[in-house]
């Protein structure tokens, strides 16, 4: 049973597959350092000779621990893992039978040289990052790498979404969150959205109505920006209503361009989830009630008192 625990140590250690690993023979190995551990050649009086694997430094100990204990126990066998069968089933591969019986009994998951070997490449490309450069480590093609091997890797997906969100939004490329003039943030550099109506005010980060085309501009997933955007839209429509547009003219007035890019913000909100419906909801009725958010209370407050 050693014998093939070991035999998937190694299958893990150093990637090479089933067929190959169960057929090396016992030699003497040198050891020359490499990146991260050794390049295993089998010794001659002559320098050089092939390499016949590689493995990390933390496992070199433990090999050579291996062969001495396997030179003492099977001292007439030249294989490195001599693992004794019938005659007829002499050149496949082991089946493990013994490992998974023992894995079963203690409760371990029982995992197979094709999956190791397959973890360890995925490892191998996950910290890489260059499919070519890993094909040649495992001694596979590139192409058979990615179509056999590779297997989706959240961490991978994480940091490529995290770099196309930093190549795409300059939000974020030039990280410099400052707060707009109309609630949520930008970056104080204002840039017209294609689809702005012909009189909407344009972004200009002076007047807190062109923010609302700003490519730049962002929402605030909060409570609190819900409830400024509503007190915003409040605001929008007393200056709509107090409007006195001269006999006989159908111009819009700016604010109502505000007012409808405002209410399509508020029904996302609304709409996405029940956490943010009820943020919408209580946002209203504050509005309702006279309870308005500090960025706009004095706004407001001048406009009603001129109604009034």
């Amino acid at each position: 049973m050693r014998i093939l625990a070991e035999l998937l140590t190694f299958i893990a250690q150093t990637g090479m597959n089933l067929a190959q690993a169960h057929q090396l023979m016992l030699c003497h190995f040198s050891y020359a350092s490499d990146v991260d551990g050794y390049k295993v050649r089998s010794y001659k009086a002559r320098r050089g000779g092939e390499v016949l694997f590689e493995i990390f430094r933390e496992y070199r100990s433990h090999f050579e621990r291996y062969l001495a204990w396997r030179r003492a126990v099977f001292p007439a066998d030249n294989r490195l893992f001599p693992v004794f069968r019938f005659t007829t089933f002499a050149s496949t591969p082991p089946c493990f039978i013994q490992i998974q019986q023992a894995c079963r009994q203690v409760g371990v998951r029982w995992i197979p040289p094709r999956v190791l070997r397959s973890t360890r490449i995925n490892w191998l490309l996950r910290r890489s990052g260059d499919p070519g450069l890993t094909a040649e480590m495992v001694q596979h093609h590139r192409q058979t790498l990615l179509d056999n091997y590779e297997i989706p890797s959240l961490q991978r997906a994480i940091g490529e979404v995290t770099r196309f969100w930093q190549q795409t939004d300059p939000h974020l490329v030039l990280d410099s969150h400052v707060t707009s003039i109309a609630p949520g943030e930008c970056d104080g550099a204002p840039c017209t959205v294609p689809d702005r109506p012909r009189n909407a005010p344009l972004p200009d980060c002076i007047r807190a109505s062109g923010c609302l085309w700003c490519e730049h501009h962002r929402d605030i997933d909060s409570q609190d920006y819900v409830w400024a955007l509503s007190c915003f839209r409040h605001l929008k429509i007393l200056e709509v209503g107090q409007y006195r547009p001269p006999l006989e003219t159908k111009v819009t007035h700016p604010a109502e361009h505000a007012i409808d890019r405002i209410s399509s913000k508020l029904t996302w909100f609304q709409s996405s989830n029940s956490t943010r419906r009820s943020w919408v909801e209580e946002s209203l009725t504050r509005v309702e009630e006279g309870d308005y958010h500090p960025e706009w209370r004095r706004s407001i407050v001048t406009i009603e008192g001129e109604d009034g």
